[in-house]
């Protein structure tokens, strides 16, 4: 089972990151569940409890940071990615991979560019590397 944590701010850009990588997880047959959260710096601590779950094997982390007239998009770019990367970091006893899915763009457009199905559409690519470290992790449990 694969949790998703999806942020609703920017939601035509997230919507567009999950219906990728969904669509991709149920062509590969794979079990995934959705939680959604209001905005990017709520999926660190989203994801951290999803972690102390030890129910998922992998947990895709989905939001959109774009950039605007203020200094907030350096602030939550920051704390969003060192809170995930801590999270990964973290785990002693039992490691489940965390796929960072934030969209970081200076613009919309950079970031539709990289959410349209008819574009690079990250989603897919997102649940390709969630299951790619799935298989790894799992060959390398013979440690």
């Amino acid at each position: 089972m694969i949790a998703i944590v999806k942020a609703q701010f920017n939601s035509e850009i997230t919507d567009l990151l999950e219906a990728g990588c969904t669509d991709y997880l149920k062509e590969q047959n794979v079990p995934f569940t959705v939680f959604e959260c209001p905005g990017a710096v709520e999926t660190v601590v989203y994801t951290s409890r999803l972690l102390a779950m030890y129910k998922y094997k992998a947990i895709i982390v989905i939001g959109a940071i774009i950039k605007g007239d203020t200094d907030h998009y350096e602030y939550v770019c920051q704390y969003v990615t060192n809170g995930i990367s801590h999270l990964s970091a973290m785990q002693v006893t039992r490691i489940t991979p965390i796929i960072f899915g934030i969209l970081t763009t200076q613009n919309e457009l950079l970031a539709y560019e990289r959410a349209a199905p008819d574009k690079m559409n990250k989603g897919k690519s997102f649940a390709e590397s969630a299951l790619f470290m799935i298989k790894a992790f799992k060959d390398l449990s013979w440690f």
